[in-house]
């Protein structure tokens, strides 16, 4: 392999290898909850502020809601992959004859979901 071919792939790989911010599951934040005033007077002053608060907290609310469940299913897929590499360990490491050195004794991973 050229020099030039050599830095081409090297670089390649660099840039498919993914990063940790994007192997991480997303932050999801709850949104800020509205508001409500207290005194008739205030009630009256900010109605229609209020009001608007409370349509973006449901709305942002929604938002939360769908980035808990992208986490959800980000963390079933990551820990299905840790799963099946922690398999492929161990069978390696059994077939070395280092099964009594793994500190546990591996279990294969449970299909049932927890109750």
């Amino acid at each position: 392999m050229t020099h030039d071919r050599l830095i081409a792939a090297a670089l390649l790989s660099v840039l498919l290898i993914p990063t940790a911010a994007e192997a991480q599951a997303p932050i999801c934040v709850p949104p800020e909850e509205p508001w409500v005033p207290e005194r008739d007077e205030d009630v009256r002053a900010y109605v229609d502020l209020v009001a608007a608060d409370f349509e973006r907290y449901f709305s942002a609310l929604t938002q939360h809601f769908q980035c808990l469940e992208q986490a959800w299913q980000d963390g079933l897929v990551r820990g299905r992959a840790v799963s099946a590499a922690r398999q492929t360990f161990v069978q390696r490491a059994t077939a070395l004859g280092l099964g009594a050195r793994l500190g546990v004794d591996p279990q294969p991973p449970s299909d049932r979901r927890p109750q």
